[in-house]
Formats: structure tokens, C-alpha cells, sequence
């Protein structure tokens, strides 16, 4: 990629590979933008609002850009940041990746925030960028045919699965860009993995009998035809670990929730390895090598099984670091088999009908061979550590500082523009970015419109809060007559407590993986009294305004779980570890859950904090200095009424214990 270079006179031309020669302008006007955003704004519905923090980010932004400088931006729940950084990039003349670390994000930038800019920007043009495996692969829908269905293994395909199958093959004959987040129906992971591929998969457009119509290939034609280019940070780290392979070339990348950079960084680039990979592998190679590889891919298998008893060892003794001896003889063998695998797949001469098969299984077999040899010989900064996904332990290989590699082969090609509500104050060095760090205020009155409460409830720990909680939330969210964002840091808790606290309301419940993101998102917005319980990603993101939500509740501080071996690699490293590494993590997690509440001037509600600490730890303070001005509060009779009269100004359905 070709970096500004200040002796040349602007505006200058660049040739891109990708695309037609671009004109990149000199400087973005900061009035200018400005007034581009002012129109932008009267087409919001209501006619938006005036906001002097979106304002003064514009120009901080428009300054960037045109200084070709990099910026950090702090601003607070209510700036509107996503349209402050759209307008600068849509007028720059540069082409800008702008990476999201959630697809709830992603989603409503390509869905609502980007086009709205861009009718106000004409000449720009816009394309969305996912990873390979949400796009629907149309040869392996070709392959599936409306016959019989089978996995690739040749593993007869369940009853259910197939019928979801043949859902997505008839979806397909209508849909425009086979983006898998257009299905209006929940399908079986296995369903659409036998329909999809990894990019290791990937036959490439040359090879494969569809490439010219693949809907992947066609997603990043436009993205090279495009001036802005909406991704999530995951693909973006991804394409810094393929060698700058993923992406069109770009002058300018903005990170947008950037508190969650470093840790994405520092697991895309890193690698992961599951036995899984090598069992699918040995099925995947066998109906194509033949019997003289019967004994060898019979190994593999066993190889695999071991592996597989060898990490369950390990983990559950809580060595969570390093590899013990068993599992390093076993990937030795491991790395040998694959060789072979691989060596005899590249010599194989297969049929045409046999070809595609052969390469699906090359890509992945190459993958997994690096990968072996990369778990073989940690370097220098990185740490290889144990988790158990589902069921299964997985090796982890992740980079503890990200930095060193961010500052060499990222941040000297672009031009970089990092924003959250949360900013870390820390961030521009662990991503090895010198940068300034500028303040945006929040324009939400939240002393008057929010109050913050923390009940009083056993410690967190204590095996009685669980149902203390479930009392408080069923209280709380009768006296908001539903309305209620219910957060939580546990997946197992959530659906325990979801469950208990619906059978005790009359209010809709809806919980996170019972429907898509996007329609579980749409029926809490449409809904009057609908509650939504969540974990995870709906933490940050999620935007919505209005009377559809009045409480959020937030069942715990959200502290790392203790033992994360990547989280004790940083503490080793830190002078103060809990000061340094811990609290401010969670001090930003906070903030972003917490920021789910004001979303607009005129929302008014409640955060409940059901987790004593916030209110009685010596570290609150710490805590407080990320969050909103609100009030505080400890007084559940106080809130009630605070509630209720919320439920007033907009009643809904009844509500019974």
C-alpha cells in the first residue's frame, strides 16, 4: 500500500490494484463536513438532535484524516460517533475500513448509519465485508442438488438438518448476496457448514466451477470498488495475519469499539488447534487417498483420541499453560501424519467430479500443518495455554503483547482512528500506537434522566444470591412493566435465571440464542413490555432508544474469570496487576453495559447493578470514574416509584408475581 507522502502536491492520484485509480483529497474541509452532518442529521427520524460532541468529534476526525495523524477519541454514550467518523471519511476521497468489534455494530452501521451518509455524499460508494464462511458457497449448494444429502465424510445427513438444507438451497435461488444473516429462519450449524466454507475450503475463483458467481468473491469486488468498506475487527485481524490478503488496499482504518482491539488482535494473531481438526481431517482425506493411506489415516485418528485424553489430563489438573510431555509427543506424531496427508493429496490425480473434493480437503490440511508446526515453536512474547470450548479442551497460541507487531506491519501504512465510550487509558501503548487520547462528553443529562442502583443482596459469591437476584429482577423489572435489558456474564446463569424470572411475569422474555441477533433486536425494539436477556456481545452495540427500555440490569462486575492464563501472562508483566490489568477491564465492560440505557435526550431509566462490590469495594471508586454522573441509590422503594412512573408516561401489559 502506498502511504501519503507529503512532497507530493494534492490532490494526487494512487493506482490500486483493486479498483479504479482513486483521487485522494488533500484535506477535509471541517466546515464542510459539518455541514454534510447537520443534513444528515435532519434525516434521522424526529429530525435528530443537535449534538456539539458529534460536532466537535467531526473535526476531530476531518483533522485527522486530513493531517493523515492518528487519533484516539473517547466519546460518551450519546455523541453519536458512528455518523462524527462516517461524514470526515466519506468526504476524504481515501478509501476507509471501519471495523467493528461486534456484527450488532457492524449491522447498523451497514444497515442505517453508512447509507444514510452516503446519500449525502454523492459519488461514495459503500460495500459490507464478512468473513468467507457467512456467505453461502454456491458449488457445494450445486453439489447438494435436490437429491440425497450427505456431509462431506459421507455421513448421511439427520432428517432435521436436511429439511433445514433444503430451506437455505431454495433461499438461495433468491437471495443477492448469500450473506447467511439474511436467513429469516434459525438453521443447524451443521447445515450450514455442509453449504458454506472456510476460507482454508475455498476451491479461489479460478479453480472453482462457480467462482465467477461465488457470492464471497462478489462481496469483495465491491469492496474493492468501494470507498468505504464496513468489516468487523476479527476479519480485520485476520487479513494483518494473511499478509495483508483479505482486504482491498485502504488509506485509512477506523476502529470503532476499540477497547476490544487488543485482545481480538491478540488472538487472530496467534492459532488455535482442537483434535477435532485432525479426526475431520483423516475422514475428510480417506474416500480420497485410497487403501495404501488406510493405516496412516487410521493413525491420525488415534492420534487424535490421545490428544483428545492427553489435554483432558492436563486440563483438568489446571495446567493451563505450556504443554505437558503426552501432548507434545502426540502433536509431534501428529505433524508427521499430516505431511503425508498433505504430500498425498498434491500427488493425487483426481477425476473432475473428485477434484473439488480434493482441493477442499487440501486447503484445510495445509491449515492445520502450519498450525501444528506453529504450536511446535512458541516465540518470543507469545503464550500457548489450555481452554474448554463446549466440550472439548482447545490449544490456544496467543500474542501477549500485541503492540511490537501492531506498531511494525499496521499502524506506518494507515492512517488510524480509534474510538469507544470506554477508552482505556493505556490503549495507544498496548497497541503500539502513539497517539492522543481526546475527550468527547456525553450530552445526556444522566443526573436528572438515570439512576444507578446496587441492591442489597449476599455477596456475589454466596450460593443464595442467584435466587436474592431472580427476587430483585422479578420486583424491578414488575414495577418497569418489562422494558428491561437483563445483562449477564455467564451463559448458564442467564438461561437459569431467564428461566425462573419468566415463569413469575406475564411479560414477554426473550433470551439470547432462542432467535437470531437481529430479530431477537427487532422484537425487543417493537415490543412494549418485552424483556431481553443477554450475555456477551449485547453488552455494547445494541442501540435501543425510546420507551422499549427503561432498566438495565447487570448481574455482575465483570472481572476476567480467574485463571484466564492469557489475562495472568499481562499480570505477570504489570507492576500493579489488579490495578493495572483487571479493574480497568472491567471498569470499561461497565461502561459499555451500562451505556445500553441512555440512548437519546429524552430516555429516562434505571441501572441495576445486582453485585454488592460496586457499592462497598475500596476500588469502586475506580468504577465510577468510567460511568455516567447518575444518581445512586440502594433504595428499592426509590426505584419502584422511579419505575412506575416511567410505566405510567407509557403502560403496557400487566405484570404478576
Amino acid at each position: 500500500m502506498r502511504s501519503y507522502d507529503p512532497d507530493v502536491d494534492d490532490p494526487y492520484v494512487e493506482p490500486t490494484d483493486d479498483g479504479p485509480a482513486r483521487v485522494i483529497a488533500s484535506e477535509v474541509d471541517e466546515d464542510h463536513a459539518l455541514a454534510v452532518l447537520d443534513a444528515v442529521t435532519a434525516d434521522l427520524p424526529g429530525g435528530g438532535e443537535a449534538r456539539e460532541g458529534q460536532r466537535t468529534m467531526t473535526r476531530l476526525v476531518a483533522r485527522a484524516l486530513s493531517t493523515k495523524q492518528p487519533i484516539i477519541i473517547q466519546a460518551g454514550t450519546g455523541v453519536g460517533k458512528s455518523l462524527a467518523y462516517l461524514v470526515p471519511a466519506a468526504l476524504s476521497g481515501q478509501r476507509v475500513v471501519i471495523a467493528t468489534a461486534t456484527k450488532n455494530l457492524q449491522d447498523q452501521l451497514a444497515t442505517k448509519d453508512a447509507p444514510l451518509v452516503t446519500a449525502h455524499a454523492p459519488g461514495t460508494r459503500l460495500a459490507v465485508l464478512k468473513g468467507k464462511s457467512n456467505y453461502l458457497c454456491r458449488n457445494r449448494a450445486a453439489q447438494a442438488g435436490p437429491g440425497q444429502l450427505s456431509f462431506d465424510d459421507g455421513e448421511r445427513v439427520p432428517r432435521g438438518v436436511a429439511s433445514q438444507m433444503r430451506r437455505i438451497l431454495a433461499w438461495a435461488n433468491d437471495t443477492t448476496t448469500g450473506e447467511r444473516d439474511e436467513l429469516t429462519f434459525d438453521v443447524d450449524e451443521r447445515a450450514w457448514r455442509s453449504l458454506s466454507v472456510s476460507p482454508q475450503e475455498c476451491l479461489g475463483r479460478l479453480q472453482c466451477p462457480q467462482g465467477q458467481s461465488c457470492f464471497a468473491e462478489l462481496a469483495k469486488d465491491r469492496a474493492g470498488e468501494a470507498d468505504i468498506v464496513i468489516v468487523n475487527t476479527h476479519l480485520y485481524a485476520a487479513h494483518l495475519a494473511s499478509g495483508a490478503m483479505l482486504l482491498p488496499a485502504h488509506d485509512v482504518v477506523v476502529f470503532d469499539e476499540a477497547h476490544e482491539a487488543p485482545d481480538i488482535f491478540a488472538s487472530l494473531l496467534g492459532t488455535s488447534l482442537t483434535s477435532a481438526r485432525l479426526r475431520a481431517l483423516a475422514l475428510a482425506a480417506r474416500p480420497l487417498l485410497g487403501p495404501e493411506f488406510d493405516e496412516g489415516l487410521s493413525e491420525l485418528a488415534g492420534v487424535a483420541d490421545r490428544l483428545t485424553t492427553s489435554l483432558a489430563i492436563q486440563y483438568d489438573a489446571q495446567r493451563l499453560t505450556g504443554l505437558d510431555e503426552d501432548v507434545e509427543r502426540e502433536l509431534a506424531r501428529a505433524s508427521d501424519l499430516v505431511t503425508r496427508v498433505i504430500e498425498g493429496l498434491r500427488a493425487l490425480s483426481a477425476t473432475d467430479a473428485a477434484e473439488a473434493r480434493r482441493l477442499r480437503t487440501l486447503g484445510p490440511a495445509v491449515h492445520l500443518g502450519n498450525d501444528l508446526v506453529r504450536l511446535r515453536g512458541v516465540g518470543e512474547g507469545e503464550l500457548i495455554y489450555l481452554t474448554r470450548r463446549e466440550r472439548e479442551v482447545e490449544i490456544e497460541l496467543s500474542l501477549i503483547d500485541v503492540g511490537p507487531r501492531l506498531a511494525e506491519d499496521l499502524w506506518p501504512g494507515v492512517t488510524a482512528v480509534l474510538t469507544s465510550a470506554t477508552i482505556p487509558d493505556s490503549l495507544g501503548a498496548t497497541l503500539g500506537l502513539d497517539a492522543p487520547i481526546e475527550h468527547v462528553e456525553s450530552p445526556f443529562d444522566y443526573r436528572q434522566h438515570a439512576v444507578l442502583y446496587v441492591p442489597h443482596l449476599p455477596a456475589r459469591n454466596d450460593p443464595a444470591c442467584e435466587a436474592a437476584i431472580i427476587d430483585e429482577l422479578v420486583a424491578l423489572i414488575g414495577a418497569a412493566g418489562g422494558r428491561t435489558l437483563a445483562l449477564f456474564t455467564n451463559r448458564a446463569v442467564m438461561n437459569r435465571v431467564a428461566d425462573a424470572v419468566a415463569q413469575r411475569l406475564t411479560t414477554p422474555v426473550l433470551v439470547q440464542g432462542t432467535l437470531s441477533r437481529q430479530h431477537l433486536i427487532g422484537e425487543f425494539r417493537e415490543s412494549v413490555s418485552a424483556s431481553l436477556f443477554a450475555v456477551t456481545s449485547f453488552w455494547q452495540g445494541v442501540d435501543v432508544p425510546g420507551h422499549s427500555l427503561s432498566l438495565v440490569t447487570i448481574d455482575r462486575l465483570p472481572f476476567r474469570v480467574p485463571g484466564d492464563p492469557l489475562a495472568e501472562a499481562r499480570r505477570e508483566r504489570a507492576a500493579n496487576p489488579f490495578y493495572d490489568v483487571d479493574l480497568p477491564r472491567a471498569a470499561m465492560l461497565l461502561a459499555q453495559g451500562v451505556g445500553r440505557l441512555i440512548r437519546s435526550a429524552t430516555d429516562r431509566g434505571v441501572v441495576a447493578v445486582l453485585d454488592t462490590r460496586l457499592a462497598e469495594a475500596n476500588y469502586r471508586g475506580a468504577l465510577f470514574q468510567k460511568l455516567p454522573p447518575m444518581r445512586r441509590t440502594r433504595d428499592r422503594s426509590f426505584v419502584e416509584g422511579f419505575l412506575g412512573e416511567l410505566a405510567q408516561d407509557h403502560p403496557g401489559d400487566p405484570v404478576v408475581d
